[in-house]
């Protein structure tokens, strides 16, 4: 049996509530040459008992490790993997049906080493439709400035470079998903941002906390990533984990 063309890695920890709308997007693609590789951190819910529902769908493989680490969990499913370019999503992204086959084609007809896309906030308020056109243009920015900021929403890569310059950094407190493509542009791979298709970016730390705080929040962090760097002890430590945020 052929390797799939892309390996969707999914790291996630108590992501019994959100974790199942992205694997049932995945089995509503177009595209279907993949292979989807869940890496939990040893959930007290039902995270395994889902994952394992859709294993008749397509090749899905579920692995579980002690470590809750998100830079761990993405490298342990590339490991696993055997895809040619691997994808990296969030438990609580969503894309659309056409969104791989998209994808694939721009991995064929454009040839990049990674890439990242537009994000979608599927909302009216004003500061989160502000926070979605933000976003899309500091992906856009620092694709020029060569920062590479992204995020682990969705990152695609090809194995090859993934491989080449150590995939994610475990000891990065935050910000390990816009450091590995800042690495990968120092490498001089070749990126691309899209504008289309976009993913589906959750909102849900804003709707459980304060939105203008978790905003205003994002910004400080963003900039004491580029005054401090990703080791700094003044980052914040990513939280990974669903189950305080159930409530959309």
């Amino acid at each position: 049996m052929k390797n799939p063309y892309f390996s969707v890695v999914i790291p996630c920890l108590n992501e019994e509530h959100f974790l199942p709308f992205l694997l049932k997007n995945l089995n509503s693609q177009t595209y279907t040459d993949f292979e989807v590789i869940v890496v939990d951190g040893n959930s007290e819910d039902k995270t395994a008992e889902v994952t394992k529902e859709f294993k008749s769908k397509y090749p899905l493989f579920l692995h579980t490790t002690t470590t809750r680490n998100v830079g761990f969990q993405r490298n342990l499913g590339a490991k696993k993997s055997k895809g040619k370019v691997i994808i990296f999503f969030d438990a609580d992204t969503q894309i659309p049906k056409n969104y791989l086959q998209k994808i694939a084609q721009t991995f064929e007809t454009k040839h990049p080493h990674f890439l990242t896309t537009y994000l979608k906030i599927t909302s009216d308020k004003p500061i989160e439709k502000i926070y979605e056109s933000l976003s899309n243009l500091i992906f856009e920015l620092g694709k020029i400035s060569k920062s590479g900021y992204s995020f682990g929403s969705m990152q695609a890569v090809k194995r090859s470079a993934f491989s080449d310059v150590g995939g994610y950094d475990i000891k990065t407190k935050f910000g390990e998903d816009g450091q590995l493509f800042g690495k990968l542009l120092k490498h001089n791979y070749k990126y691309l941002v899209l504008k289309t298709p976009r993913y589906i970016f959750s909102m849900r730390r804003f709707h459980t906390e304060d939105a203008f705080k978790q905003f205003t929040l994002q910004v400080k962090i963003i900039a004491n990533l580029l005054l401090h760097g990703y080791h700094s002890q003044f980052s914040k430590k990513y939280q990974m984990g669903g189950k305080q945020y159930q409530k959309r």
